[in-house]
């Protein structure tokens, strides 16, 4: 895919602005918090995929996706917003990208007209797919999330965990946590004890971590979800 111009203009004024360079790999958590944002992120290189929510509010979770050349829109939303989110944010792939405090964004947007115009005109183009993925189809429900995350720390190995430390990555209440856990327990799917768990398929955690949507006449529960993983069972 051919780089828009405004990918160009971003990166180059993140850096003369004093952008920082951090680097992930697939599977690690990039960045989360819940309150204000502690920085603007533009991606250089890869993917990541958010999810976020206003502070505070009991409501769906929405998702947004950044490639390559790309900032994080509700991160920049709530910086130029002045207001408080939670959010979460997954590497997809490796990546490479940039960090700013928020006050130098809001100096960049204040400030420099190009800068200005490129990150507006590359929102606009990217919209009709943000609104698309937080209509709320494609969020991944609460078992999937637990699934990736299992994935994303076990390295193959036992995990030493609290069930309220993976709620609180997860942003989610500890009940939520330990009635999945219990479900992929009874499944097979993994070991637990007090303070670790073990995967032990993670291959149909990975398939859960990545279901389609439930079809219709299919809620969106947790049963739901290890009928679709269980449908072609596999060995870890």
């Amino acid at each position: 895919m051919k780089s828009q111009p405004e990918t160009g203009v971003l990166v180059e004024e993140v850096r003369a602005a004093g952008g920082q360079l951090r680097t992930g790999r697939a599977g690690e958590v990039a960045f989360q918090w819940n309150g204000p944002p502690r920085y603007f992120v533009l991606l250089t290189r890869g993917s990541i995929r958010v999810h976020f929510r206003t502070k505070d509010r009991p409501v769906p979770w929405a998702e947004c996706r950044a490639l390559g050349g790309q900032d994080c829109m509700p991160v920049t939303s709530a910086i130029l917003a002045r207001s408080e989110i939670a959010m979460r944010a997954v590497y997809l792939t490796p990546s490479r990208w940039l960090v700013l405090p928020p006050e130098k964004l809001q100096d960049l947007v204040a400030e420099n007209i190009v800068f200005r115009r490129a990150l507006f005109r590359q929102h606009a183009s990217r919209l009709p797919t943000f609104f698309a993925r937080t209509s709320g189809r494609d969020n991944p429900s609460a078992e999937q999330r637990l699934a990736e995350w299992l994935l994303g720390n076990s390295d193959g190995g036992r995990i030493d965990v609290t069930h309220q430390q993976i709620a609180s990555d997860l942003l989610t209440a500890r009940e939520v946590v330990s009635r999945g856990l219990k479900h992929f327990v009874d499944a097979g799917w993994i070991e637990q004890g007090r303070g670790w768990i073990r995967v032990m398929r993670p291959k149909v955690l990975s398939k859960l971590a990545h279901v389609s949507p439930p079809s219709a006449g299919c809620g969106k529960g947790l049963s739901c979800s290890l009928r679709s993983a269980n449908r072609r069972p596999e060995r870890g």
